[in-house]
């Protein structure tokens, strides 16, 4: 569909492939937009039983946005902020009311939007070279899903994540129950096209059935109002002003000293 996103379909199963594997990966509106395009295209698409997304390149599913990708005189940091918060929340409910299983093959780092992208799959399995994180609370924003309560083993340990910015391996990741499978990492693409092949055997009909009353339950215990809600908490943290640590980190963004915003942030962590 563009260069940022490739898009091919094989035996019933339509493979998505995040492309900026210079920059890990990292997301941008354009390839958000993109990603949205083609979801709404297999939706209409009878053909499509199975949807397996993954990214380019052998170190990255996705870092999350692309916090480098501002141009000079584009909007304010917190305009920006607010417009990745909205389509990162646009993207992931697509992913999520998609009509068919989803399958995201997590070849490497998947940060941020990146590890959302990865969890709002119906199945997740990861490399083991793959590790796991959201990182934003440290700059002042929130995790665009709070996915990890709902769909991991041991809700009480992955909150630990959200309000400390830490990283996990796949395997920490298994234990917790977000994730499916780990597999060795050359065989990771080969393993989800695998099971997704083995799911599109099955009559498409009622696989997509089966995908909508799992969905369905998951809403009537509030799952999308909870996601709306969070969304307004995060653009809520985007407009706060007058806090002396944001506004530096927001100052480092908006000179593009990526060096100095990332050493501020993550820092006092190591």
């Amino acid at each position: 569909m563009s260069e940022e996103l490739f898009y091919e379909k094989s035996e019933h199963v339509g493979v998505l492939t995040l492309n900026r594997p210079d920059v890990l990966n990292a997301l941008t509106l354009s390839l958000l937009e993109s990603l949205r395009t083609v979801l709404d295209a297999v939706n209409a698409d009878p053909d499509v039983h199975v949807v397996v997304l993954t990214g380019a390149g052998d170190r990255a599913f996705s870092v999350g946005f692309d916090l480098s990708a501002d141009e000079d005189g584009g909007p304010s940091r917190t305009d920006a902020f607010r417009a990745e918060v909205t389509s990162n929340f646009e993207t992931f409910m697509r992913i999520w009311n998609l009509r068919v299983p989803t399958i995201a093959a997590v070849n490497g780092y998947a940060l941020a939007a990146g590890s959302n992208l990865a969890l709002c799959c119906d199945i997740t399995l990861a490399s083991d070279r793959a590790t796991f994180g959201e990182p934003e609370v440290r700059h002042y924003a929130l995790s665009p899903l709070v996915l990890m309560p709902w769909f991991g083993g041991n809700r009480k340990m992955m909150h630990y994540l959200y309000y400390s910015g830490d990283t996990i391996t796949a395997q920490t990741a298994l234990e917790l129950g977000m994730i499916a499978r780990v597999v060795p990492h050359p065989q990771l693409l080969d393993e989800a096209m695998t099971m997704a092949r083995r799911i599109a055997s099955v009559a498409p009909y009622a696989v997509q059935a089966m995908k909508d009353s799992v969905r369905q339950g998951y809403d009537l215990m509030g799952f999308t109002n909870a996601m709306r809600y969070h969304l307004l908490n995060d653009l809520s943290v985007m407009s706060a002003v007058g806090i002396p640590e944001k506004d530096e980190l927001d100052e480092l963004m908006s000179r593009g000293d990526m060096k100095a915003f990332l050493d501020r942030r993550d820092g006092p962590f190591r």
